[in-house]
């Protein structure tokens, strides 16, 4: 054969070879590469399921719980509310991608979203809305807009029922105690001549003393604590508001031969709610004198700070030991039972300075030294 025909012949098998070669590489190439987009889609598909299904038992989760969530985003439009949210607005689950003017059918809502609708945190203390009192707090300091509704229907109901409950126990006890009272007072003046006599029943009027006392701390600090409990703020002459206080106690400080100073300017005026006021400074300063030394004397002073005011009540008593301080605000707390039993303290007294305190945005501190004596200060915001 010649060499030409045969030279050809081998450059054509190799030739095929090689094309055979390369379509074989490149299909293999080829099916690698279907293969690796096929699973990398796999993969995305489980990824999105499983965002899917995270989402989804999220929404379950949020629409289980008793709080309400409205999110918005940046421009008022509603992505996401849960059940309790729906039901309390009139939310349909077809007003997803509405402003919230628009899918909310309160308008009282509508009103405090748009109030606060640039400002990044606000919170109304109790609103209600249909048959339930809830809290409403609307956040906006992220990307999305936050409506969250705290129901706070068991504890208004609680707080009724605690009120009613205190207000019927009282006005039950205030009579039959009233009534022991004229009997007793009546004995006492039938016994001016038995000693013995008389010795009893000054302890029966102590007793019955105690209990009116106790009835109306009581009551101060269900007042206190109600969900529905409002500051009346006004101006009140201050000087001559504790002078009037100093004399409503001036009997028991002479009992105990106690001086009390007060040591505040003729013309200061605060404006603050003159029943809390009242209780605060009455418990502070009625516990200066039955809590001091004989000859003692109760110091009441005033000054006038940066952003608030600074009032204290210092005595030169006895002193409470460095490990009851932090215990003496709790209720029923007594350092000495015997002596607070003794000197009629209720143990509710300091309670109801904190309380009050904290209702008027203040705060309280104390400062103490066994055997020297104590140093209440209330700080009020101007």
């Amino acid at each position: 054969m010649n060499p030409i025909v045969i030279s050809i012949i081998i450059l054509l098998a190799v030739t095929c070879f090689i094309s055979v070669w390369v379509a074989a590489s490149e299909r293999k190439k080829r099916e690698k590469l279907i293969e690796s987009l096929r699973e990398q889609h796999r993969k995305e598909r489980r990824k999105t399921n499983s965002s899917h299904d995270e989402i989804k038992l999220l929404s379950r989760a949020l629409s289980l719980i008793k709080e309400g969530i409205v999110i918005m985003d940046p421009y008022g439009r509603i992505i996401f509310t849960n059940r309790f949210a729906r039901e309390l607005l009139g939310i349909s689950p077809k007003d997803e991608g509405k402003y919230f003017y628009q899918a909310i059918k309160n308008f009282d809502v509508i009103t405090m979203i748009n109030e606060s609708f640039n400002e990044n945190y606000r919170a109304w203390q109790e609103k209600k809305i249909g048959d339930r009192y809830v809290q409403i707090i609307f956040g906006s300091d992220m990307d999305e807009k936050v409506l969250l509704l705290i129901d706070l229907t068991t504890m208004k109901k609680y707080e009724n029922l605690k009120k009613d409950f205190i207000a019927n126990v009282s006005h039950e006890l205030k009579t039959p105690l009233a009534a022991m009272k004229l009997s007793l007072e009546t004995l006492e003046e039938e016994c001016k001549d038995r000693e013995i006599a008389q010795k009893f029943v000054n302890k029966a009027m102590e007793r019955v003393k105690y209990m009116e006392q106790l009835i109306e701390d009581l009551i101060t600090l269900s007042m206190l604590e109600s969900v529905g409990f409002q500051v009346n703020l006004k101006e009140i002459q201050f000087k001559a508001f504790i002078q009037k206080l100093v004399s409503d106690l001036s009997e028991i400080a002479q009992s105990k031969n106690v001086k009390i100073e007060v040591d505040i300017p003729e013309n200061v005026k605060i404006k603050t709610d003159e029943k809390m006021i009242h209780a605060i400074m009455k418990n502070l300063i009625d516990n200066a004198i039955k809590y001091n030394k004989e000859g003692g004397k109760v110091t009441v002073t005033f000054k006038e700070l940066k952003n608030e005011v600074e009032i204290s009540v210092c005595d030169t008593g006895i002193g409470i030991p460095k490990s009851h301080i932090p215990f003496i605000f709790e209720r029923f707390y007594r350092v000495e039972r015997s002596r607070s039993r003794k000197l009629g303290g209720t143990g509710l007294g300091l309670s109801i300075v904190k309380l009050a305190t904290e209702r008027l945005n203040g705060k309280v501190e104390v400062e103490s030294e066994e055997g020297k004596g104590t140093c209440f200060k209330i700080y009020l915001p101007k």
